[in-house]
């Protein structure tokens, strides 16, 4: 999240230095782009089904040496929907992609979300999801019914509607094909989408979703929060201590990948017990007093993973207060009603028997060192998913979970978090080629990546420090005893 944030106050710098209006194109080809992107401004598509829509602007932006010629629309879907699209002028590879939001969104960010996706020849929107604010910002909650139902369910579909619709009022034809990506929020609108508007995409890739009780997740984050306070309101275990948990827990589980690489292949299967680390008599550093060992041990039994300590932090340890700065509240109390946000937020339907008839395709992927999100909710709607849709082949068939070792929230981590979801996604709707496993990257320090490494493909290999493969849930990834173990090659399902 912190890498985020910077990417998006990288990317107002850049919009602010960069307003002038571009240099009127001389090339007559260009200048019959220029008039055919400016005309669809103003434009209000009206017959469009519950989303009545507006383009406020459209701007001509010349091709670079990084980019393509492209139109950069803005619009609106009543009432206060706002999203970007921008459409290649030429050379459209016929296909739509929407990206999805992270936080509370708030933000039409297409710097942030469709500079690759343009460059492959993607038409490519984003939307704030129906509301204005930063991504940690949930004053528009308050007394916003209509608000809280576009953040819920409506705004991606709406916007996705719209998007196509100008696309096909630009180019004389619809798009041959509509993905999805999304990440966190994006995760859930991506889930949201599959189970109530079936139609609206044909494959799509979900990273870190929520499925569940929105508003039970929050309050479970909470409670074990107050495992590790004392009765004044101070913290038990500090941020040493979680450095200590988590090279007692490498020690104990790293080896259950069968290599010794800093990475917890599955922390189900780790046993690890806090009460190693507890002092002995003379001991007075590099250990844990019994107060602590028993506040470790409730932190684990109520649900945090083995190998997730060093993101402990602000989550189930307090950080320091700063003079001045009000704590946030937590989402469930910002966003108002828990039962009212759940029943506009809720992804758990695993009825998805109208999105498999569609032919859509499902990639879902989830980091095991997510400090945001439960890792085994995403296993526990598969799972459920797999028993509604009639057994695992018929699930593999359109969906599939894919487990990430040392993976935290949408990206970064010690794992091999750099992955290729879009080749993966196309090859299996494209080509047919389902993927049954994921080579993950772990990037070395300086990798001119994205956030979300769509750029992957593009990447010089030198910047590579080790590689793994991601096999489809319910197998992992174990060291073969032979090779590198820093090839993915080297590892084989089990």
């Amino acid at each position: 999240m912190r890498r985020l944030c910077a990417a998006l106050g990288l990317i107002l710098i850049f919009a602010a230095a960069s307003g002038a209006r571009a240099a009127e194109p001389t090339d007559t080809g260009a200048r019959e782009e220029q008039v055919r992107c400016e005309s669809l401004a103003g434009g209000r598509f009206t017959n469009l089904p519950s989303a009545p829509t507006w383009v406020v602007k459209a701007t001509y932006k010349a091709a670079t040496a990084k980019t393509r010629a492209y139109c950069a629309v803005e619009g609106y879907v009543n009432p206060t929907v706002n999203f970007g699209l921008w459409l290649p002028a030429s050379n459209w590879n016929g296909k739509y992609i929407v990206r999805g939001c992270g936080g509370s969104c708030g933000m039409v960010v297409m710097d942030l979300a469709c500079p690759q996706h343009l460059r492959e020849g993607y038409a490519c929107l984003h939307t704030d999801m129906g509301h204005r604010s930063t991504l940690s910002d949930n004053n528009w909650a308050a007394d916003n019914l209509q608000g809280m139902v576009d953040f819920g369910y409506r705004a991606t579909h709406v916007a996705t509607v719209a998007g196509k619709a100008i696309a096909s009022a630009y180019y004389g034809a619809d798009p041959k094909i509509s993905y999805y990506f999304g990440c966190s929020t994006g995760g859930r609108q991506g889930l949201v989408e599959a189970q109530r508007f079936a139609d609206d995409f044909d494959a799509m890739v979900i990273i870190a979703a929520a499925p569940g009780s929105s508003g039970d997740y929050q309050k479970a984050r909470d409670r074990m929060a107050t495992l590790n306070l004392r009765a004044d309101g101070t913290s038990i275990l500090g941020a040493r201590d979680a450095y200590l948990l988590h090279q007692g827990v490498l020690a104990a589980c790293d080896m259950n990948d069968g290599v010794r690489d800093g990475l917890v292949g599955d922390p189900r299967l780790c046993r690890f017990d806090p009460l190693v680390l507890q002092c002995v008599k003379g001991q007075a550093a590099d250990c844990l007093t019994p107060e602590k060992v028993l506040a470790a041990r409730a932190v684990y039994a109520f649900g945090a993973l083995p190998g997730t300590e060093r993101d402990w932090m602000g989550k189930y340890i307090k950080n320091p207060p700063i003079n001045g700065v009000v704590p946030p509240a937590s989402y469930s109390q910002s966003r108002g009603d828990p039962v009212v946000i759940d029943s506009l937020n809720d992804a758990s339907n695993p009825d998805l028997r109208r999105f498999k008839a569609h032919g859509g395709k499902l990639i879902a992927v989830q980091g095991w060192d997510d400090p945001q999100i439960d890792p085994t909710r995403l296993i526990d709607y598969y799972e459920v998913v797999t028993n509604t849709m009639g057994g695992p082949a018929t699930t593999r068939d359109f969906f599939r979970l894919f487990m990430v070792p040392g993976m935290e929230h949408c990206s970064t981590g010690s794992g091999a978090y750099a992955i290729d979801y879009m080749g993966a996604i196309t090859a299996w709707f494209e080509k047919g080629l389902a993927p049954d496993k994921l080579v993950g990257v772990h990037p070395k320090p300086g990798a001119p990546l994205d956030f979300f490494n769509i750029d992957l493909p593009y990447l010089d290999k030198a910047f590579y420090a080790f590689s793994r493969p991601h096999f489809a849930y319910p197998k992992r990834a174990v060291y073969s005893g032979k090779g590198d173990p820093n090839l993915e090659s080297s590892f084989v399902a089990r």
